[in-house]
């Protein structure tokens, strides 16, 4: 059970990428004394629990009603988490779109908290994918869907002090540690994603799993 709750943590850890949010926070808050970019923090942090939150009540809900088997979507899961590997190894930038510092809506830290740091530099679709990719696992689901939550809370907490200190962080490692780490992140998924496809297979019954 540990050893499941470990990669539930990672696979969650590695999808959100604090590190890798740091740079797009500190450039979407750059117009933001340091006051306003804590408040822009915390707020961002509550919208994204509250929308994963209703994304783990309400994940099962979805794929039973659109008739989408757990199998199916371990390999829509494997593919996109490919794809956000590829994108970490290749230093593609993140799909995100800031808001303009010449808009008449810059100074507006509640707009600037929604979008785009809490959605979808935060609770983004690989993360919404990761939670729903788990609440579709039949077996032990409660205690899975409880290791779930406490690995979001824990990675809600380390992106909020990884933000937080994100002036520091970038200081310290500098973009070539950024960098790396990342990169080594992102290697990691991507056989996360490969392994997720393999187990889709075997659960639709086209590949017979090996012992």
């Amino acid at each position: 059970m540990i050893h499941t709750f470990f990669k539930i943590f990672l696979t969650v850890l590695i999808i959100i990428d604090p590190l890798g949010c740091t740079p797009v926070f500190l450039s979407t808050t750059s117009h933001l004394d340091e006051l306003q970019r804590k408040k822009v923090l915390k707020k961002a942090i509550k919208i994204s629990a509250v929308v994963l939150a209703l994304f783990v009540l309400l994940g099962r809900i979805i794929l039973d009603f659109f008739g989408i088997t757990p199998g199916a979507f371990y390999i829509a899961g494997g593919i996109l988490f490919f794809f956000i590997a590829f994108d970490m190894i290749s230093s593609k930038p993140r799909m995100t779109k800031s808001t303009p510092a010449d808009s008449e809506n810059a100074q507006d830290t509640s707009l600037i908290a929604v979008f785009p740091i809490a959605i979808p530099l935060i609770a983004g679709p690989g993360i919404l994918t990761t939670i729903m990719l788990y609440v579709s696992t039949p077996e032990d689901g409660i205690i899975t869907i409880i290791m779930l939550c406490v690995s979001l809370i824990l990675a809600l907490i380390i992106d909020y002090w990884t933000l937080r200190f994100s002036t520091l962080l970038l200081k310290l490692l500098h973009r070539t540690g950024l960098f790396v780490i990342e990169k080594i992140m992102g290697l990691i998924l991507s056989g996360l994603a490969v392994q997720l496809v393999y187990d889709g297979l075997c659960r639709l019954g086209f590949v017979q799993a090996v012992v």
